[in-house]
């Protein structure tokens, strides 16, 4: 008899909690999960960051935003690991990018992603600039101005600076108040040695954003090894 009332015990205990775990509200919220990630990553949390996306993109393994995040989470979290372990994250990353691209094939967090993993992986790790250029070029279908960067981004890593300057240019054109950009063609036109041109750039991002530190640094370095005035 006492062993029947323990079942039973146990039984009740067990629907209760699977029944909490399934409510919308409660630990297995996709949303809310996905949100927590965002947080933490706000917050510099990155290993909060990557299990909340995890969470969420198994609570809900339909949603392609839910794994985008989980490769920005990664990509993070790689900052803060030894070598050996950013070898298996980089291929989690990849993974999570892929799927939210299976799952919308214009999701443009995902393409991005993607376009950086080939950019930056080695090329023993499947690195391929030729490959970055086609998910950018499919980002910049969607999205132009995102593309041009990531094309310029591309072209940057490769040492072709003058391609990467037209990228830079062409999104400077479609968002010529965005300061990230006219850093961005500065540095490629300091590369080019066109020191001036570069020189106005920074300026110009510092005036539209006073705190953009990259640009400040950028142009200082300028200022510091620019030829005396006779």
């Amino acid at each position: 008899m006492k062993t029947n009332l323990l079942r039973a015990a146990l039984a009740a205990f067990l629907l209760t909690t699977l029944a909490v775990a399934q409510t919308p509200a409660g630990p297995v919220d996709a949303a809310s999960l996905n949100k927590q990630s965002i947080e933490s990553l706000q917050q510099k949390k990155a290993k909060e960051a990557v299990e909340f996306a995890e969470q969420a993109t198994k609570a809900d393994p339909a949603k392609p935003e839910y794994f985008s995040q989980l490769g920005v989470a990664l990509s993070a979290r790689m900052n803060e690991v030894n070598f050996i372990q950013m070898a298996g994250l980089s291929s989690k990353l990849k993974k999570a990018f892929e799927k939210s691209v299976e799952l919308d094939a214009n999701h443009v967090p995902g393409l991005i992603g993607l376009s950086r993993f080939y950019t930056n992986a080695p090329e023993i790790a499947g690195g391929s600039l030729a490959k970055a250029a086609e998910f950018a070029t499919r980002v910049q279908k969607i999205e132009p101005f995102l593309g041009a960067i990531e094309l310029g981004n591309i072209a940057n890593k490769d040492e072709k600076y003058a391609e990467a300057l037209v990228h830079y240019e062409t999104a400077a054109n479609l968002k010529p108040g965005h300061a990230g950009v006219q850093a961005g063609c500065g540095r490629v036109l300091v590369k080019l040695g066109r020191k001036d041109e570069a020189r106005a750039r920074f300026e110009a991002a510092l005036k539209l954003n006073p705190e953009l530190e990259s640009a400040r640094k950028a142009l200082a370095e300028l200022n510091a090894t620019a030829d005396p005035k006779t």
